[in-house]
């Protein structure tokens, strides 16, 4: 009797749940629809109109991004880079629908302002449920020594891009890439042969020069992407979602709470590493004095990281996306009606109908719980 009131509670639970209507958002949102990265580099000038030096800057982080990634052997491929002002970024830019790395690069004055003001010289953040898209790097074309070079420091945000994308672990990803920088710093004030350990250089055409980069990673060097284990979702909430899957093919409940019941299929060890994906790693000043940028960042009472990620021109606190045929926004897509049926039916396993559930929360249409 006590196992059946448990039974009873649990599908009260997420009756009421499924009663919670969808969240709805109006802007757009990249959707990964291939196997490689697509970036973008976007340059931002303080000045009414892009001179001629922001143009060679473009030209030169563009290839230092391109051939940076072409070390790590990561398969990516860009957008035609930009330079622009920031309200012109506000009003005209629209970023591509597969973007997965937007790369902002302020200018010396933009740079001080919005970054050195919060003792950041660049920053690497990623957001939301996929790790296949979402990351911005933001940095500083900024002269001056109380930062690192602004070279190496795309480079040492791009190394934490590739690292995190790959799924290495927090020794590697930060701990490894920081080690790295507090070396370089040293070497800048003081060059000995230690410093070939840390510093790799990088010829690029647009100015026919080798520019000192962080070394890539050596077992990331064309690696494909570690296998993060999943745990095992419970035998009592897929019996619970076949119930609630039932009532669906039988019109009992909307097509959008459906999708909603299904965010709840998730195991906890995965919920718990959905719930780490937000991550933000910067390049602060060679001389660490007072709060750093973290806690400047985080500050309680203020609204140090809204101003800091505003200047991303679309909603970066999400990645939630929309799938589209012929620019029309579609739900559910068939093949899974058609999987749903057949689960329906006994004629293909839970794990079969879990991978499927999984795909689609890959590709935005339905949101973990």
């Amino acid at each position: 009797m006590a196992s059946k009131l448990s039974n009873l509670k649990i599908i009260f639970f997420f009756s009421i749940l499924l009663i919670l209507p969808l969240t709805s958002f109006d802007m757009a949102y990249a959707t990964h629809l291939s196997d490689d990265t697509k970036w973008q580099l976007v340059y931002l000038t303080h000045n009414p109109t892009c001179g001629n030096y922001d143009h060679q800057s473009v030209s030169k982080y563009t290839e230092i991004t391109q051939k940076y990634l072409e070390l790590y052997k990561f398969p990516n491929s860009k957008y035609d880079s930009i330079c622009t002002t920031p309200s012109k970024l506000t009003e005209n830019y629209k970023a591509p629908q597969d973007l997965d790395l937007l790369i902002l690069v302020l200018d010396n004055d933009f740079g001080e302002q919005h970054l050195n003001s919060f003792k950041l010289c660049g920053i690497y953040a990623h957001s939301g449920i996929n790790k296949d898209l979402n990351h911005v790097i933001m940095f500083c074309d900024c002269s001056n020594f109380y930062y690192s070079d602004p070279v190496w420091t795309i480079t040492h945000e791009l190394s934490h891009f590739v690292l995190y994308t790959l799924n290495h672990n927090s020794e590697i990803i930060e701990t490894l890439v920081h080690s790295y920088d507090d070396k370089y710093d040293q070497c800048r004030e003081s060059y000995s042969s230690d410093c070939t350990t840390v510093i790799e250089k990088l010829r690029i055409d647009a100015s026919a020069y080798s520019y000192s980069v962080m070394p890539p990673y050596k077992p990331a060097i064309g690696a494909q992407k570690l296998k993060i284990d999943e745990g095992v979702v419970p035998t009592a909430l897929i019996k619970l979602n076949k119930f609630i899957t039932k009532w669906w093919s039988e019109g009992k409940i909307s097509e959008a709470d459906y999708s909603n019941a299904l965010g709840f299929l998730v195991s906890e060890e995965e919920l718990d590493s959905i719930k780490e994906r937000e991550v933000m790693f910067a390049d602060g000043p060679v001389e660490e004095t007072g709060p750093n940028w973290y806690e400047i960042l985080n500050y309680e009472g203020t609204d140090n990281k809204e101003k800091l990620f505003s200047i991303i021109p679309y909603d970066f606190k999400s990645d939630l996306k929309r799938v589209y045929e012929n620019d029309e926004q579609i739900g559910l897509p068939d093949w899974f009606k058609q999987t749903v049926t057949w689960w329906l039916e006994d004629k293909i396993p839970d794990e079969e109908f879990i991978t499927s559930v999984k795909f689609l929360r890959e590709m935005g249409l339905i949101q973990p719980h």
